[in-house]
């Protein structure tokens, strides 16, 4: 004859427990709405299928919190990567945009190159190859307030420059510019 079942840990005692089940829930994941989720998703699990007994409650609930906490984040990441897929991101620039952000580096390297020296080697150096103005000066020679003219006079000539393509419309090429 097989011996009678024995009967689970009633509710009862299992709620003596639930500060315990509530800094484990809080353990074991950061987000506070998502801890309450998971002690909720515990208690649920308490009354679908209690632990046999009495001893062992407080490794049960370890066992089935790591469960549910490993299944809500694999959940998550299954979800992100769905998102990531489906999404277009918001940094992806249009083909029209991307035309006329090379146009705009077109006309502005155009310019540029089209300025008098000294003013081109000046802007070329500071600008295209990042070299601060004392360094430049250093490198042609001349005191750091003469670069700091050339690259003054440079940006006024390159802004006339790009005003009279655009007709006039500083807007045109300056709103073109800002991305790069």
């Amino acid at each position: 004859m097989a011996p009678d079942p024995v009967p689970p840990v009633p509710l009862e005692r299992l709620l003596e427990h639930r500060p315990w089940v509530r800094s484990l829930a809080r353990a074991l994941v950061r987000d506070p709405w998502d801890a309450d989720d998971l002690e909720q998703d515990l208690w649920l699990a308490s009354m679908e299928t209690p632990p046999e007994r009495e001893g062992a409650v407080r490794r049960w609930f370890r066992v089935v919190a790591r469960h549910a906490a490993g299944k809500t984040r694999r959940g998550e990441g299954r979800r992100r990567a769905r998102e990531e897929v489906a999404a277009r991101p918001e940094s992806e620039k249009s083909t029209a945009e991307v035309v006329a952000e090379a146009e705009a580096l077109r006309r502005v390297v155009v310019a540029v190159m089209e300025l008098e020296e000294p003013y081109r080697a000046t802007v070329l150096l500071r600008w295209f190859e990042d070299l601060p103005p004392a360094a430049i000066a250093a490198r042609q020679g001349v005191p750091l307030e003469t670069v700091r003219t050339r690259l003054r006079r440079a940006v006024e000539r390159l802004r006339e420059r790009l005003d009279e393509g655009a007709k006039g419309d500083r807007r045109a090429w300056v709103l073109a510019l800002l991305p790069l």
